[in-house]
């Protein structure tokens, strides 16, 4: 016959077990636990959007790998700043800034070609090396006046 107490006892040993995996998905029993890496944004400044205008922009952890269990972050390696047309599918490398700072930071003005497909675009900013950290953001391109 099950008792109160037995229920009671079964319960936490139920429990305990949960806690114990919880424990071992957050890094182990010797603590550590592990934070995820902030994903990259984009923001946009005031940027001028047309053929032959500028886009501004800024763009933090652009890391080369992520070191969310206690390592040092290091900046990210051969980062391009592109925009890609989506109606012409056209790539242009807008530029190739280095992250400086903390916090891995791209950011800067960069020139539109005067030929500029005008219509929607994804502007990206990305790494090829390490963990090819990258950021995107749509953005549409229109008529210069």
């Amino acid at each position: 016959m099950e008792t109160t107490w037995h229920r009671a006892v079964a319960a936490l040993g139920g429990l305990l077990v949960a806690g114990l995996a919880l424990t071992a998905c957050a890094g182990g029993a010797t603590g550590g636990a592990s934070a995820s890496c902030a994903a990259p944004t984009i923001e946009l400044g005031d940027s001028l959007l047309e053929p032959g205008g500028e886009v501004q922009l800024s763009v933090e952890w652009m890391t080369q790998t992520c070191e969310d269990t206690g390592g040092t972050n290091r900046a990210a390696e051969d980062v391009t700043v592109s925009l890609v047309s989506i109606a012409g599918g056209e790539s242009v490398v807008l530029g190739r800034p280095e992250p400086t700072g903390p916090r891995s930071t791209v950011s800067g003005t960069f020139d539109l070609p005067d030929d500029l497909a005008v219509g929607p675009a994804t502007l990206r900013v990305a790494s090829t090396g390490g963990d090819e950290t990258s950021a995107e953001a749509p953005v549409t391109i229109t008529p210069a006046p």
